[in-house]
């Protein structure tokens, strides 16, 4: 995230921390944790997390990029942790879309091409991960990642 969309997520974990207190006896659970880092080399140890989450990037990046940061995500999840992928559709996944997809280069968006184009499942499985759950509502997609125990 960019430093301004931290400030942000820093702001609305303060609010939904002390939402949480009102309704639970005072108790103020502790702030989260969050970091500005490269997603292709995370400053967290092997299996730190339960969950990794990965929002709006991939299209964002070159190939190798999208490889690199889906075997760090699989780096720091722990054994029977989750991995959530959520980004822009691609082709075939709602093909009524596809020919306008291609439009989005014209839009300042030289990686999405090949983005769009791109087996992301086989970035994660590469990484050791399991292939579970997709989703796609409207022009988002959500796929889901287990680490085997």
């Amino acid at each position: 995230l960019s430093p301004f969309y931290l400030d942000k997520s820093r702001k609305n974990d303060a609010y939904w921390r002390q939402r949480y207190a009102g309704t639970n006896g005072g108790a103020e659970p502790p702030a989260a944790r969050l970091v500005q880092a490269n997603a292709e080399k995370l400053p967290f140890e092997d299996a730190s997390f339960d969950a990794v989450t990965c929002v709006y990037l991939f299209h964002e990046m070159p190939a190798e990029a999208r490889a690199n940061a889906a075997a760090e995500m699989a780096r720091v999840v722990k054994p029977g942790g989750t991995v959530v992928f959520t980004d822009s559709i691609q082709r075939g996944d709602r093909p009524a879309l596809d020919e306008g997809l291609d439009k989005f280069e014209n839009l300042n968006e030289p990686h999405y091409p090949s983005y769009i184009r791109s087996d992301v499942p086989k970035y994660f499985t590469d990484a050791g991960l399991v292939c579970g759950d997709k989703s796609v509502a409207s022009t988002s997609k959500t796929l889901s990642f287990t680490k085997p125990l």
